[in-house]
């Protein structure tokens, strides 16, 4: 308490001679409204922020850096650059930080919030109470801090504790009475204490919101008021901790506890608005109502009659172009035409009848063109020429021929390339799946309901799957959720909707998730949206008038942001033009109230068909037909000048990847100025945003199809953007002390024991083994202070479950090497530690072209045989060898090694699903060949596996595998992405004497750490994660959801193979501490292995139930192909249930995955 007096009176000093000494050499000085600074520190506060919410350290350290230098004397910049360093580990950074905010800002609870943090996590609890007090008395509706000052008060214990976590619970519960996770707290302090009668009462209150609880929360609710009512209510409090554990699966429960508690690394919360200096005004501006349009002809020396027009982006660079089209013909303004499918009486396309889709993965749009007659596949080979590659797609002729309403582009499975819907009148959907080799398979994934009108594709649950909304034949509207895998199942919407005319996508209520806009048939155009607290639900947002009329016809509903204010707007329109037609189109203008108003005028077209940026303005024009039925461009003529913002989505390339689609479709795009936020799915190569008065982008976020994310920071308005997707990558990573400092050493354990993998479009992997182990070198671990120091980093978006984990110190005679086989193979390497003597340097290498190779893999050195190039899915490639002569002094008889140490670059599920489709070069593993004697060569052993990972070493038994009379070559096969380092061989000594000792760790501590820099040296080499330097410290992928492992001491849970486990997710980290064992033997050397246990789950989309952490693993199974249920079904949770209430108490979702871009209810 003195120690927050002192400081106190420090501050209070600091501030008054800040007021006295004005602007004069004064920390506090601020730049003025109009000035540069102040435009410059309003961008490097926001861009900071943004990069801190989507957790990108990288970026918030520069322009949090920035921003104090421009504005020393606003509080906010100290404080979230004070949170930067926290969520680091750079306690001190932290606290200079937070206590120049704190000069400049006093009297602010949420400093004190942050430095009460800091110092619990610095372990002085006296000095974190004294801070989270502080903060409470200044703002008792600062509900996180009265919570960490509870759990604090009770943690550190004392004669007042219990009454004093008590007091604070209810002052609490008196602005928020029915605020559920502190209505149990308050039950089970009450218990603790003894107060029997509170405890019945609190349970009482909480029985009345129990009635929609899961059975398995029932049953403990069921035995926490047994134990209120049992002779002893004290046991009531453990009871109270076991509901309050299995409540954390209840949405609304998880709502409320947010309200107490921030998530794990979401402690300390940065600040969204200035504190002294003005703030800016981010909203949508005010709707353009003089919005008019001039009506154009389409094309200048247009001649013919049409009944069709849109705008056809090309690729993902350059302007749109105009296209027309009727029964007959599609004509491009580029000057490509060709036939389309209209049957026998020239049907024209409907509104869908021509899709844009790059369905041959070569970045330029192609069209499919769905008739009366028939579907047609038109590939673009430039913006002059379209050849017909109809007859290539290897559809039966009852597919092709068909009449269809119209098209869609999906990525159906989440495999990288795009899949097509054909609408019919009646009948099923088909879609055509693409087998990513020009041939198609018609597929029926939405069962149960005939015809399709219209189609939506966007992901309208946030669960990160594109779901599919169709309207069929009837105008009834259906939705489908994704269940991965190219599984759909339908879901029951809500009653009140009547038949559907239209449908769109739109997050109309601002929340983060998509909607579905849908047009009823008595005139209500609706928000069909979910919530995971509430299901699905329809809002109403506005009224057609004269209904009956308008939606006489058919209709299509466009939203876009036609005015470029920052809220999207919505266009009804005939679905087409007829002689004598009455009803136009009919625009509303979106506001910053998420309100919609007629635009009076009318948009001078009598129908729009489409809506485009034709000349590259920023400005959205509308294509349709004027009203003698000419195809028209009505020109945009606002009369404000607000900003805008394109992005041009774009994979990472053709070839060595094709995780994603060519341009994303399917994935989402956030982007946000200050903190006008505004989401759009990707439906194409270009999406216009309109900026209102802001002049930039300061924060955007894309998330790709796959799952994998990309932020870009402060993109100027007014703009095209171009973004790529990067990959992500799979598996733990070790790190060890080597002497300097903490490095990464290897890929870690588990490697090979995926559970859920998919190997192929039907089939699941078998796991093979559990139990790996994996060299460590001794310039790669050298002990300090007693102990060897290594840490396992969970960075990528998986899921580990650590049974066993230890490290044997293996000491041998000088001039001999161990290695243990570090290779993934079926049936798995042997568990052995192979000695040899000091292995032997290569004659020489060439590589199957011929080359002399010898330097690049004669040398431990990071240099990386290359000379495969890339294949068309990344990690398959063409068939590759290297060849390898031995030279004259290897042995005729006894053990003889080949050892090769190398990286591999894996494919993931969905690769192995893309790859399984079509005609594509399966994944081989290595083969081992020699000289057959003939001139030829013969394979000596095959199914050799790969290296499991990076820096992994490869050992091949060369023993008897030379004919006699024949040289000493060796080749290395595949036709997987391995690139070798080294190669070298060696004579095996099997009879050497070992000196090993295994050690159990003495500290093995689970914690929050974060995300690693990754440092790539070329293409040629693997990423490597640099441990000392962070590239973010927010949850970065969408989580697999369930219960994971509380932090804190873990032993217990690996000191034995026995399904007891660690559940570690991503951004958490294990740190070891073994033993220090006596430096060997005069004539001895020392090498290290780690020895691990366990399986390893990805959240890939097509890896088996990827969404949840279940099903839990254990050794009496291999094959995980069923459907989890309930937790409480689990076989290790029945055998173990203990863990669950000791253990695996921390619940994860991807919250703070989703709302990154957002500020959180709480702030």
């Amino acid at each position: 308490m003195r120690r927050s007096l002192a400081r106190a009176a420090f501050v209070a000093t600091c501030a008054m001679l800040v007021m006295c000494l004005g602007g004069c050499k004064s920390s506090g000085k601020l730049p003025g409204k109009d000035s540069k600074e102040y435009a410059q520190a309003v961008s490097a506060f926001y861009v900071g922020l943004g990069a801190l919410q989507v957790g990108d350290d990288v970026h918030a350290e520069s322009e949090l850096s920035k921003l104090t230098k421009l504005a020393p004397g606003e509080p906010a910049g100290w404080g979230n650059w004070g949170v930067l360093a926290l969520r680091q580990r750079k306690l001190d950074v932290a606290g200079e930080r937070f206590e120049r905010a704190l000069k400049l800002a006093p009297d602010n609870d949420q400093i004190y919030q942050m430095m009460g943090f800091l110092e619990s996590s610095r372990g002085d609890s006296a000095k974190a109470i004294a801070d989270w007090r502080k903060a409470v008395e200044i703002n008792p509706r600062n509900y996180r801090a009265a919570y960490q000052l509870a759990e604090e008060v009770e943690r550190q214990g004392g004669a007042n504790s219990e009454a004093e976590y008590r007091t604070l619970i209810e002052k609490i519960l008196e602005s928020q009475p029915d605020n559920l996770a502190a209505e149990l707290e308050l039950c089970r302090i009450a218990a603790k204490s003894g107060d029997g009668a509170l405890v019945k009462s609190v349970l009482t209150k909480i029985a009345s919101r129990s009635s929609g609880w899961p059975s398995e929360v029932k049953d403990q609710f069921a035995a926490l008021q047994a134990a209120a009512n049992g002779p002893n209510p004290r046991s009531a409090a453990t009871r109270t901790t076991f509901l309050r554990n299995t409540l954390m699966r209840v949405p609304e429960f998880r709502e409320e506890l947010a309200v107490l508690k921030a998530p794990p690394g979401e402690e300390a919360e940065p600040f969204t608005k200035f504190l002294r200096m003005e703030r800016p005004n981010f909203r949508p501006a005010a709707a353009d109502m003089a919005l008019t349009f001039d009506v154009k002809p389409a094309i200048a020396t247009d001649s013919g009659t049409w009944s069709w027009i849109g705008a056809v982006a090309l690729g993902s660079e350059g302007k749109p172009i105009v296209a027309e089209a009727n029964g007959k013909e599609v004509r491009l303004a580029s000057g490509a035409s060709f036939p389309f499918p209209g049957g026998a009486e020239n049907a024209g396309p409907g509104p869908e009848g021509i899709l844009q889709a790059d369905f041959n993965y070569d970045f330029k749009t192609d069209l499919v063109l769905a008739g009366a007659g028939g579907v047609k596949f038109m590939r673009q080979d430039s913006p002059e020429k379209f050849t017909d590659v109809t007859a290539a797609t290897k559809l039966p002729k009852n597919i092709l021929s068909a009449a269809y309403t119209g098209a869609w582009a999906v990525d159906i499975e989440a495999d990288g390339d795009l899949d097509i819907v054909l609408g019919k009148k009646d009948g099923a959907p088909q879609v055509l799946r693409n087998n990513g080799d020009g041939t198609f398979v018609a597929i029926q994934p939405f069962a149960g309901i005939s015809g399709a009108k219209e189609f939506a594709w966007a992901d309208f649950d946030g669960d990160g799957n594109p779901d599919a909304a169709i309207v069929d034949g009837e105008d009834r509207l259906h939705l489908f959720h994704n269940q991965r895998q190219g599984q759909f199942r339908e879901v029951a919407l809500p009653g009140e909707l009547t038949k559907i005319k239209a449908i769109g996508v739109a997050d109309t209520d601002d929340d983060g998730v998509l909607n579905l806009v849908a047009v009823e048939s008595n005139g209500t155009i609706a928000s069909v949206g979910y919530s995971e607290k509430r299901g699905w639900s329809v809002a109403a947002l506005l009224q057609v008038p004269n209904a009956t009329a308008n939606l006489a016809s058919d209709v299509r509903l466009l939203i876009a942001d036609l005015d470029n204010n920052g809220a999207l707007d919505l266009v009804l329109s005939p679905a087409k033009v007829a002689a004598g037609q009455s009803e136009k189109p009919l625009i509303w203008l979106g506001d910053a109230n998420a309100k919609y108003t007629l635009l009076e005028q009318a948009s001078g077209l009598a129908s729009v068909f489409s809506i485009a940026d034709l000349n590259g303005d920023g400005r959205l024009n509308l294509l349709g037909f004027d009203s003698g039925g000419k195809p028209a461009v009505g020109v945009s003529r606002g009369t404000k000048n607000y900003h805008w913002q394109v992005i041009r989505p774009h994979a990472r390339q053709a070839t060595g990847d094709q995780r994603i689609n060519p341009f994303g479709v399917g994935g989402e795009i956030e982007i946000r100025s200050g903190l006008l936020v505004q989401k759009q799915p990707i439906n194409g190569p270009q999406l216009h945003f309109g900026l209102g008065n802001q002049t930039s982008t300061d924060a955007m976020r894309i998330v790709w199809p796959n799952g994998s994310v990309r932020a870009e920071f402060s993109l100027p308005a007014d703009q095209a953007v171009l973004t790529e997707q990067r990959i992500k990558g799979s598996c733990p990573y070790l790190f060890a002390f080597n002497g300097k400092g903490v490095e990464f050493v290897k890929d870690a354990v588990p490697w090979s024991s995926a559970i859920g993998l998919r190997i192929n479009t039907v089939g699941t992997a078998r796991v093979e083994a559990t139990e790996e182990w994996y060299k460590i070198g001794p310039d790669e671990l050298v002990p300090h202070d007693g102990y060897y120091d290594m840490r396992i980093t969970a960075e990528l978006w998986e899921t580990y479950y650590y049974d066993y984990l230890a490290m044997m110190v293996v000491d041998h005679p000088v001039g001999t090497e161990i290695y243990v086989d570090e290779r993934f193979v079926i049936p798995p390497a042997k568990l052995a530690i192979t000695a040899t003597e000091t292995p032997h340097k290569i004659v020489s290498a060439v590589d199957d072209d011929g080359h002399d190779v010898t330097d690049i893999v004669s040398t431990l050195d990071g240099k990386y045989l290359d000379n495969f190039g890339r294949g068309q899915y990344q990690g398959v490639t063409r068939d590759h060898y290297v060849e390898v002569d031995l030279g004259n002094d290897v042995p005729q008889s006894g053990p003889v090694w080949l050892i090769a140490k190398g990286w591999m670059h894996p494919t993931d599920s969905s690769i192995n699903v893309a790859i399984g489709q079509g005609k594509h070069e399966t994944a081989r593993g290595l083969s081992l060949e020699v000289p057959d004697g003939h001139g030829g060569w013969a394979v000596a052993k095959s199914n050799l596996g790969f290296p499991a990972g990076r820096k992994k070493i490869c050992l091949f038994d060369l023993a008897n595998i030379f004919l006699p009379g024949t040289p000493h070559r060796v080749r290395l096969r595949t036709n997987l992405e391995i690139y070798w380092d080294s190669i070298e061989w060696a004579k095996g000594l099997p009879d050497t004497q070992l000196k090993t000792v295994k050690l159990d760790p003495t500290v093995a501590d689970l914690h929050y750490r974060g995300y690693s820099v990754m440092n790539q040296a070329n293409p040629s080499s693997p990423e490597i994660p640099d441990y000392n330097h962070f590239e973010g410290s927010k949850q970065r992928w969408r989580d697999l959801v369930g219960y994971y492992t509380r932090y804190g001491d873990v032993r217990e849970l690996l000191g034995k193979i026995d399904d007891r486990y660690v559940i570690m997710n991503s951004g958490d980290e294990m740190t070891f501490r073994f033993a220090e064992q006596p430096a060997p033997s005069g004539g001895w050397k020392r090498d290290y292995l780690i020895i691990g246990d366990g399986w390893i789950k990805d959240g890939d989309y097509n890896s088996g139930f990827s969404r949840t952490v279940e099903p839990l693993p254990y050794h009496a199974k291999n094959l995980y192909d069923t459907a989890p249920g309930r937790l409480e079904d689990e076989y290790v949770y029945k055998r173990h249930p203990e863990d669950w209430e000791k253990y695996h108490t921390r619940y994860v979702t991807p919250d703070v995955f989703k709302n990154s871009m957002r500020r959180l209810p709480q702030q």
